[in-house]
């Protein structure tokens, strides 16, 4: 048996905890023991999570593709004696030097 990962896309990512949500909704909403008010404020919950997952991941891949770039194109960072180390493109602050 052979282990073989692959990067899994945003649209796999996303759909993949969309239907979880849907499940958890399915499942929670036909629970005896949980009042139709519980089920949709627990999966509402839930869905703010997979919202949330869903923006980290798609910052995360952009953060990868981003230094993928930065290193195919062997651009290091400028340095300034007064202003320290630029960190680049999009970021808001250096390494300040004082």
């Amino acid at each position: 048996m052979s282990f073989d990962p692959r990067p899994v896309t945003l649209e796999e990512y996303n759909q993949s905890l969309r239907d979880s949500v849907n499940a958890y909704y399915t499942h929670a909403i036909n629970d005896p023991g949980m009042s139709r008010e519980d089920a949709i404020k627990s999966t509402g919950e839930m869905a703010e999570n997979y919202l949330e997952a869903v923006e980290e991941f798609e910052n995360q891949s952009n953060v990868q593709m981003d230094t993928e770039t930065d290193v195919q194109s062997n651009e290091a960072p400028s340095v300034d004696s007064e202003e320290g180390i630029d960190g680049g493109e999009g970021c808001d602050d250096g390494l300040d030097m004082e």
